[in-house]
């Protein structure tokens, strides 16, 4: 069975409730995994993921005007739906969702949702408003899809807990699964915003896994000031000219982290490369 592409809520309950009865009549599970196009190959694991998971597998391709803030790139962010639509459906993917801004965000729409203590560090602090989008858009996109299972990779580290917060806070009967970040034969953490790179850029941001890798390494031989310095030196040293944020917390619930107790710890960065903000995580 090919995959049923459908644009509005009528048409994902009714192939939703088609795939779930299935030929036997059975409750079948479901794995949503929320997207905004430009499918790759942390997409594809996340829906391998997705698969393993669960009998029926939706993606949802929709970039969401909410996360985004003044003069980033709404207007200019990758599309290929031709392309995402083959991708999702050579992985096994069952149903896709391709709503408009109009379906998710209809006329007189007038709510928002955050999760604020989370919210309010590290992408937060730097990005105003950009996770109550983030919250808003999946909130509805579970609700909508009744998914039994959500996937989400550890490379947006900040947004999975935020999202495990919101879904445990709302009772929304949905168990999150995380992937691990999903890497290049570089160790670039592989985002849709990497086409932005030309090959220059690119040969500059190849360095930042290695760079974090060589704090993970010494981590446990230094302090958490040596460690950010020791980060962002680095960073300069390899043509990273603006460092948005390097910091170190708790890997739980990303409490700040003391020397006195330096366990379960991981290193975030965000950095930008000319105008491409790129972030990063790995446990320390």
């Amino acid at each position: 069975m090919s995959v049923e592409i459908v644009r509005d809520l009528r048409g994902l309950h009714t192939s939703i409730a088609r795939h779930r009865n299935g030929p036997l009549n059975t409750a079948a599970s479901l794995a949503i995994v929320p997207t905004m196009g430009a499918i790759h190959k942390a997409h594809e694991k996340l829906i391998m993921e997705a698969k393993r998971n669960a009998d029926i597998v939706l993606a949802t391709i929709f970039v969401n005007p909410m996360q985004f803030g003044k003069n980033e790139d709404f207007n200019k962010y990758p599309k290929s739906e031709e392309e995402d639509i083959k991708r999702l459906e050579s992985k096994g993917c069952n149903i896709i969702y391709i709503p408009n801004v109009e379906t998710i965000y209809p006329d007189g729409f007038d709510l928002s949702i955050n999760v604020p203590k989370l919210s309010s560090i590290l992408c937060g602090k730097k990005r105003p408003a950009h996770f109550e989008g983030v919250c808003t858009i999946v909130t509805k996109l579970l609700l909508q899809s009744g998914a039994d299972y959500a996937v989400f990779g550890e490379k947006d580290y900040q947004q999975l807990l935020i999202i495990k917060r919101l879904v445990k806070n709302l009772d929304i009967p949905c168990q999150i699964l995380p992937i691990e970040t999903v890497r290049d034969e570089n160790g670039l953490a592989i985002s849709s915003r990497n086409q932005y790179l030309n090959t220059e850029n690119r040969n500059i941001a190849n360095n930042i896994n290695k760079i974090m890798k060589n704090a993970a390494d010494n981590y446990k031989n230094k302090d958490i000031e040596s460690t950010i310095n020791l980060v962002k030196n680095n960073f300069l040293d390899s043509g990273i000219k603006k460092i948005d944020y390097v910091e170190i917390r708790k890997g739980e619930n990303l409490d700040v982290i003391s020397n006195n107790d330096k366990s379960n710890a991981r290193l975030f960065i965000a950095v930008y490369i000319s105008d491409t903000r790129l972030i990063d995580n790995i446990k320390l």
